[in-house]
């Protein structure tokens, strides 16, 4: 039986060799993408919750990609990572790219919602 306590073992289990093997794959970049899409769903599923409605249609006309991606989100069947790595790759290109654009616009939004709040 191998010892489970010894260097070998632990080495085995060091999350380090993990990411060693995705950037000798070649995969890092890719991991990357998906855990940025996944912070961007789940942000964009919270900034929704903080802003006020009527505020964001004003500054934000018309529903978002961003939005609307991450509303079809189910965080009770998926993690964000798990939904951002099932995105078509087409789809996570759009959303990494439009994640700028909606991040201005709720800012613009929410800083309309405090009064005499600057943009920062």
């Amino acid at each position: 039986m191998p010892d489970q306590t010894g260097p070998e073992h632990m080495r085995q289990q060091d999350p380090a060799l993990a990411v060693l093997a995705e950037i000798a794959n070649d995969n890092l970049a890719e991991r990357l993408r998906h855990e940025a899409a996944a912070r961007i769903i789940t942000a964009a599923r919270r900034i929704r919750m903080l802003v006020n409605e009527d505020r964001v249609q004003r500054h934000h006309t018309g529903e978002h990609f961003v939005d609307t991606l991450a509303a079809s989100w189910d965080p009770r069947a998926l993690t964000a990572l798990e939904f951002a790595e099932m995105l078509p790759i087409r789809v996570l290109d759009g959303l990494l790219g439009a994640a700028p654009r909606w991040a201005r616009a709720m800012r613009a939004a929410m800083d309309a919602q405090l009064p005499g709040a600057a943009a920062a």
